[in-house]
This record gives structure tokens, C-alpha cells and sequence, in this order.
């Protein structure tokens, strides 16, 4: 051994300086992780595989949803004179499908009924103020006025937003825990469902 590496062997307490080529070669070779806490790199590729499908699906529900909204928008001229009757049609045609129990509901039950599926609640859409006048736009021939127009406009809006935007097995689901809460109250105040 060169002297130089004794004199450093020396002067460092507690150093070891290699003392054959082998032990040379491997000085630099420092051990991992300990395999108990080292994670596997595949199972990490399946983790950030799963978010990125995650993430897709719901970029992909969302344009979809999107959509929806803007042809919902769209679907009527809010200028036109027979705006109620086509606002009752287009209505209709999206309600019926996906709850059937509506068909028989005309007028104010039919407002009301719009209503609960808008979630008023929460801000949504509110039909059921436009009653007083809604048979008189739709079979008495009236037309509404521009701040009665807006009124239309803003429920029905809102109304897509809560019923449309949504895809239909979101719906369905929202409508079946619907009907088992208010299963549920109904029970506890002791009326008959």
C-alpha cells in the first residue's frame, strides 16, 4: 500500500482504506433501501395508470356533460311568440323518458313536479312561481314579457343544469335515493308511502 493511504489510515479515526483491488472496486458500492420498505416501480406505474384513467373518464364525462348543456341552451328561440308551448314540448320530451310517472301531470302539479327534479332547494329552477300565468301562455294565447321571458329562461336553464347535464344513470340514482328518503320521513312521521 502506498504510503500516502497509510499516513490518511492513520489520521482518520474509525476510516478503513482498502487494502486489496477487489475492496478498491467496491468502495463506492453503497447498499439500498431495505426490500421491506423499497416499493415495487410496477405497482407504482398501475397506481398513476388508474389516476390517469380516473382523470380521463371524468374529462370525458364532463365535455359530455358540457354538451348536453350548450344544445340544451340552444334549443329554443326566446324571442318567439308561441315560446310556452315549445318550452312545454321540449320539456316534455326530456321528462318523459326518464320519468314516466309525469305524463299524466298538467299545470301547476306539472310545475311542481319540475321543481323537485330542479332541486329548488339549492338554487334551482323555479317554475313553480310562473304558475298563475302558465295555462294562460299555453292555451289562452298570451305571450309573456320580457322580465316574465327572463324568468323562463333562468328555470329552464337551471332545470338543465340539474337534470340534463347529468348522465342518466346519475339521475336514476339521485331519483331512487330521492324516493327512499322520502320512503324514509314518510315512515317516520307515520304516513303511508
Amino acid at each position: 500500500m502506498p504510503p500516502i493511504l497509510n499516513w490518511l489510515a492513520s489520521a482518520v479515526p474509525g476510516s478503513s482504506v482498502p487494502t486489496s483491488p477487489l475492496a478498491a472496486q467496491l468502495r463506492d458500492i453503497h447498499p439500498g433501501p431495505p426490500l421491506q420498505l423499497a416499493s415495487d416501480p410496477r405497482l407504482q406505474g398501475w397506481w398513476w395508470l388508474l389516476i390517469a384513467l380516473l382523470v380521463g373518464a371524468m374529462i370525458i364525462l364532463g365535455g359530455q356533460s358540457l354538451l348536453r348543456y350548450h344544445r340544451w341552451r340552444r334549443q329554443l328561440d326566446w324571442q318567439a311568440p308561441d315560446l310556452v308551448p315549445q318550452l312545454q314540448d321540449v320539456l316534455r320530451e326530456a321528462v318523459l323518458p326518464r320519468w314516466p310517472e309525469a305524463a299524466s301531470l298538467q299545470g301547476e302539479p306539472w310545475l311542481v313536479f319540475l321543481d323537485s327534479l330542479g332541486l329548488d332547494a339549492l338554487g334551482g329552477s323555479r317554475f313553480r312561481e310562473l304558475a298563475p300565468h302558465w295555462s294562460a301562455w299555453l292555451y289562452g294565447g298570451q305571450s309573456p314579457d320580457a322580465q316574465q321571458r327572463q324568468a323562463l329562461r333562468r328555470a329552464y336553464l337551471a332545470w338543465g343544469r340539474h337534470c340534463i347535464c347529468p348522465p342518466s344513470w346519475l339521475l336514476d340514482l339521485r331519483t331512487r335515493w330521492r324516493r327512499g328518503r322520502t320512503r324514509t320521513s314518510d315512515a317516520h312521521a307515520g304516513r303511508e308511502p
